[in-house]
């Protein structure tokens, strides 16, 4: 496995359980995270990039991307109240939204970022009227539904404003998204398994306690149009599934289930690997040794040729995923479109 020369791994590996919205934010380049590191290391401890993609296991809600900016341009229109935090210009910019070429983008970063830079008395005023408005109303958007549930839980936060500007959808288990540098996301409610690039490096712009970073992030971000940035996996011959996010070498991601005695050797295996199983059982079958794994278990798989692969039977219900970095020679097939087993 390609690592540091401290002999780390190049990726972090989660599985999370949302009971309430995580913060709006996003995170930087490589570039872009080696100057925040410089200029702040206590909160940018490492100089860094961090994508990462997010795999729902249950039905995930979530906030990510900017949407459509025309359609901005109608909730803006729709949700006065927030038109209060704007000057003249800034509100003529409003109809701007949308239009073609460069110019809508400025005009969106112009209007986010006075909105997310108004001082916090003035803007607890604005969202607490907007959000009562909708409070009173009796039959609510899934928008509107998401707005009151964000104020019910940050009375006053700009990050209640979010769900008018970013794509809120849902993710069916086993989809899954992919988060970009300078994406903005919120994730919201449910269960998902997540695997990122090495790295802590996370701009805050709102729901949370945490460190808000609002200068940093409204010049980051990029405010072009994501329409449900859902990511699709490229399905491998033995049927199980391999996330592999674009322009990214330090993390794919498999996911390996049954049907009931289903035996196959784990792909890839030139790089060490983590294995967490989250259902079911499994053996698996090591050059000199036998493991058997049950829910909750994980398992570090370091790594082989091709010869001594590791093989895994698992039970009908076995549900688990593996996290590792690509070596050059899996890199150049994805390149190539030819993700075989071998």
């Amino acid at each position: 496995m390609r690592s540091s020369l401290r002999g780390n791994l190049s990726f972090l590996f989660k599985v999370l359980s949302v009971s309430g919205p995580l913060s709006i934010q996003i995170h930087p380049t490589k570039a872009q995270g080696k100057l925040l590191h410089t200029k702040d290391p206590k909160n940018y401890p490492d100089d860094n990039h961090k994508p990462e993609i997010a795999i729902a296991l249950t039905e995930f809600e979530l906030l990510s991307g900017f949407r459509q900016h025309s359609q901005i341009s109608d909730y803006l229109k729709l949700y006065s109240e927030i038109q209060d935090l704007l000057s003249d210009d800034e509100k003529a910019e409003i109809d701007n939204l949308g239009s073609y070429g460069e110019s809508s983008a400025r005009a969106l970063k112009k209007i986010f970022s006075r909105i997310w830079q108004t001082p916090k008395e003035k803007l607890q005023v604005v969202v607490d009227k907007l959000a009562r408005r909708i409070q009173g109303q009796e039959n609510k958007s899934a928008l509107e539904e998401v707005i009151v549930y964000l104020f019910g839980l940050y009375p006053g936060d700009v990050g209640v404003f979010a769900p008018i500007f970013l794509n809120y959808f849902k993710l069916q288990p086993g989809e899954a998204t992919f988060l970009e540098p300078n994406m903005p996301h919120a994730y919201l409610k449910g269960d998902c398994v997540e695997c990122m690039a090495d790295s802590d490096n996370t701009i805050r712009a709102g729901l949370t306690p945490k460190y808000i970073d609002v200068e940093s992030l409204v010049e980051m971000l990029n405010y072009d149009e994501t329409l449900l940035p859902k990511y699709v996996p490229n399905t491998l011959e033995d049927g199980s599934l391999l996330f592999t996010p674009h322009g990214i070498d330090e993390f794919w991601v498999q996911e390996v289930k049954g049907p009931a005695g289903s035996s196959f050797q784990l792909p890839y295996s030139e790089s060490c690997s983590v294995l967490t199983v989250l259902n079911g059982s499994a053996s698996i079958v090591f050059q000199e040794s036998t493991q058997s794994l049950s829910r909750g278990e994980v398992v570090f798989i370091g790594a082989t040729n091709s010869a001594d692969r590791p093989k895994i039977s698992v039970s009908d219900d076995f549900l688990a995923f593996r996290a590792f970095t690509p070596s050059p020679r899996a890199l150049e097939n994805l390149q190539n479109k030819n993700l075989v087993i071998d």
